[in-house]
């Protein structure tokens, strides 16, 4: 690697940790809610809450990350990507700063309702990477979101074992601030200038990237010339209002294929358990009986996300497809054991070896991090054309989040009304269902251009007009 290659890369990767860098701020919030009520109940709080209070300050982002999720994709396709993760992170500097000095319910409500909008950068981070990466280095970087939010659960759990929520607000606020700042020196996308026919700034954004220099590996991974340069525009990945009307572009096949396979990977996703142990690792803790307490619980799983997260990078020379069903097929073997263990001893009060069950919820974690979590985000940002990437990828993942939500919500009442082993065990079936999903339905990405994703949802007969196209 000569020295262009290099500073290339390094800038490549500056973009991409300046993009991903909000994930580290929404792991944080993951973790911060149960750190948030494990303190207010305190005796010594001055902030006293119901229960129904404490589960609204729990799912409320939840609930609001689709009003960001739109507003986010709507901003992609306007004003561009980047400055779109740009202003998702003044809300979020104003949650934590609200959060800081909240002294009552309604002033945390406030707080965790504005920390909900900024959920919607991930789409925009995944859109970037996806027009701007050299496609043999996209799966690399896409990888990025993914391990941020681990490493942001991680930061939350140890900050929480030393400090206050003053101090712990007072540190992701600040974090917030430096990532806004950061994303000044980030060009935006020159596919997505050229779309909106900004050629001038498009070349710019090619020159201070310089791709030219590592073109060659590029063009061996089957990519495209980064640049743009000597080839003709993009059949799908161009303006594509130019074409069609803004309704009759919704009804495309290059449209309303990916968008179905995508909510149906959501709920898949969704319905695998994988969030839900997220979210209820202290109940979970109460109902497999397990010898270790919820903070000691949330560190291992919060160390397997960061694992998963840095294994989902190195394994990004693997077909997409294939690490779907790997990763499915182990975390259905790992349920599989959790339920097998629980149903062998579902009535002894000390049973054997129970420290297994632990090994086996951070082997299920782990393994979903490495296909099962990541994978339906970053599709998202793969295979929509570029004039409605942005707000397709608001659409769809408002409909994971709204899953997220249902599940999550809903996941206490299920267990109460059927049991654990038999949430589980439909936990479990939907693993196997990805595994079917990455097999039959879920189209391969890896290595492939925009155009080469998009011609695979045309018709045959268009698919060999466009083929021929000079």
């Amino acid at each position: 690697m000569n020295l262009a290659q290099l500073k290339c890369h390094l800038k490549l990767l500056f973009c991409s940790v300046s993009l991903c860098f909000a994930d580290i701020i929404i792991g944080s919030s993951y973790v911060y809610s149960s750190t948030l009520l494990a303190q207010l109940r305190e005796p010594s709080s001055n902030i006293k809450l119901k229960i129904e209070q404490e589960s609204w300050i729990t799912s409320i982002q939840m609930l609001l990350a689709p009003v960001g999720l739109i507003l986010t994709g709507i901003l992609a396709d306007k004003i561009g990507r980047k400055k779109a993760i740009q202003i998702s992170f003044i809300p979020m500097i104003l949650s934590w700063l609200t959060l800081m000095f909240a002294n009552s319910f309604t002033t945390i409500m406030i707080g965790k309702i504005l920390l909900g909008y900024p959920f919607g950068v991930g789409s925009c981070m995944c859109l970037y990477i996806a027009e701007v990466f050299p496609v043999h280095l996209r799966a690399l970087h896409t990888a990025g979101p993914t391990l941020f939010v681990g490493i942001g659960m991680l930061l939350e759990c140890v900050l929480s074992m030393y400090f206050r929520l003053q101090t712990i607000t007072g540190v992701l606020s600040a974090m917030s601030v430096g990532a806004f700042i950061m994303l000044f020196w980030v060009p935006e996308s020159s596919k997505w200038l050229r779309s909106k026919g900004k050629y001038e700034e498009a070349d710019k954004a090619d020159a201070w990237f310089d791709l030219s220099c590592i073109n060659t590996a590029c063009d061996q991974f089957g990519g495209e010339n980064p640049s743009g340069e000597g080839k003709r525009p993009p059949r799908e990945s161009g303006n594509l209002s130019d074409q069609a009307s803004c309704w009759s572009l919704y009804a495309q096949p290059t449209v309303w294929k990916p968008a179905l396979i995508t909510m149906t990977f959501f709920i898949c996703q969704h319905c695998s358990g994988v969030y839900v142990m997220m979210f209820y690792k202290a109940d979970m803790i109460r109902d497999f009986q397990l010898p270790w307490n919820d903070v000691t619980v949330a560190v291992f799983l919060a160390a397997a996300r960061v694992l998963g997260g840095i294994s989902f990078g190195i394994l990004h020379h693997v077909k997409r497809r294939t690490m779907l069903a790997v990763s499915s097929a182990l975390m259905a073997a790992s349920l599989a054991f959790i339920i097998a263990y629980i149903s062998a001893f579902q009535n002894v009060e000390h049973p054997p070896y129970v420290s297994t069950l632990v090994f086996a919820l951070v082997a299920f974690m782990f393994f979903g991090l490495t296909g099962v979590v990541p994978l339906p985000w970053v599709l998202c940002g793969e295979v929509f054309p570029i004039a409605i990437a942005g707000t397709m990828n608001g659409y769809v993942q408002t409909f994971g989040y709204i899953l997220w939500f249902l599940v999550v919500k809903m996941y206490p009442l299920l267990v109460l009304q059927f049991g654990i082993i038999c949430i589980w065990s439909i936990f479990t079936i939907f693993c196997g269902l990805n595994v079917l999903f990455a097999i039959f339905i879920m189209p391969e990405t890896k290595g492939k251009s925009l155009d080469e994703i998009l011609s695979n949802f045309e018709s045959e007969n268009k698919r060999t007009k466009l083929n021929h196209v000079p």
